[in-house]
């Protein structure tokens, strides 16, 4: 990993509960702060520390990726899932919920069939990334209310997981409760299992200003492609995927725009892929 200057003065990660009541609003509805194309240009003139599949997770080690929502562990990793695979790696994805509440409200799509398609639709898009023989564990936690299933989840994970694991979730303050209860979780059961932690911004980037202080960003990192694949290819393979998520692309009742608006598609385009290095074991984002 380089060492670089970082992306604002290093101020610690502030251990305590109160860790969210520091942020801005993290409001991710229609419209985001910033297009994608703005954070671009601004990663782009900072020094952001690149590191390689392998820096994330060596070979030996086995990826546990902690997905909230079908789709998650795309929008989350979908290079870095690519990239350990090539490297021989083995990968384990943990299925929190469904994802039947995305919906809600939409008399064409009853909880109990969208959880059947976001289900299928998953299968397609690991097809689409060759991941369809790694191991799945679905847990069905109700989508929208893991919060109050958190101790659960993590005593879950905890059991599961080894000490040479890397863990990747959706950072702890992301923005939606289930990504956030999610990263909480697997942050807890990481420290109980001496596994590695690294987050990953999915919805942040909605939200987020470069001006807030409050987010680590002195810990932020970019995956770069992998030997023999360049970025464009593994791109490519991660759109495809997230294509298979028709239910999530398409306009929903009431005159809602899909799921997964244009904003968060054309970051799920970029040639490379964020993530919050492991944080000091004292910090509590």
């Amino acid at each position: 990993m380089d060492a670089v200057t970082p992306l604002l003065p290093d101020a610690p990660d502030r251990p305590g509960e109160g860790a969210a009541d520091r942020l801005p609003p993290r409001h991710i509805g229609p419209h985001p702060r910033h297009a994608p194309g703005v954070w671009q240009e601004w990663l782009a003139g900072r020094t952001v520390p690149a590191v390689s599949a392998a820096d994330i997770v060596t070979p030996a080690r086995r990826l546990v990726v902690v997905a909230p929502h079908p789709d998650d562990e795309l929008l989350a990793c979908g290079l870095l899932l690519q990239a350990h695979l090539q490297q021989g790696g083995r990968v384990y994805i943990v299925g929190v919920t469904d994802g039947e509440a995305s919906h809600a409200g939409d008399p064409g799509w009853p909880a109990s069939a969208l959880a059947t398609t976001r289900r299928a639709e998953r299968r397609s898009g690991l097809r689409a990334l060759r991941l369809q023989s790694a191991p799945l564990l679905r847990l069905g936690l109700p989508d929208g209310g893991v919060a109050a299933h958190e101790a659960a989840l993590s005593r879950t994970l905890r059991e599961m997981l080894r000490a040479d694991d890397v863990v990747v979730s959706t950072w702890r303050l992301d923005g939606h409760p289930d990504h956030e209860a999610c990263g909480r979780a697997a942050a807890d059961a990481a420290r109980a299992a001496g596994a590695t932690l690294w987050e990953a911004p999915v919805w942040m980037w909605h939200w987020a200003d470069p001006s807030h202080a409050e987010i680590p960003w002195h810990r932020l990192r970019t995956l770069r492609a992998a030997p023999g694949v360049t970025r464009g290819q593994a791109a490519a393979r991660k759109a495809t995927a997230l294509a298979c998520h028709l239910s999530q692309l398409a306009p929903r009742a009431g005159g809602d725009g899909p799921v997964l608006d244009d904003a968060i598609r054309q970051r799920a385009r970029w040639p490379f892929e964020t993530f919050l290095a492991p944080a000091p074991a004292s910090a509590s984002v």
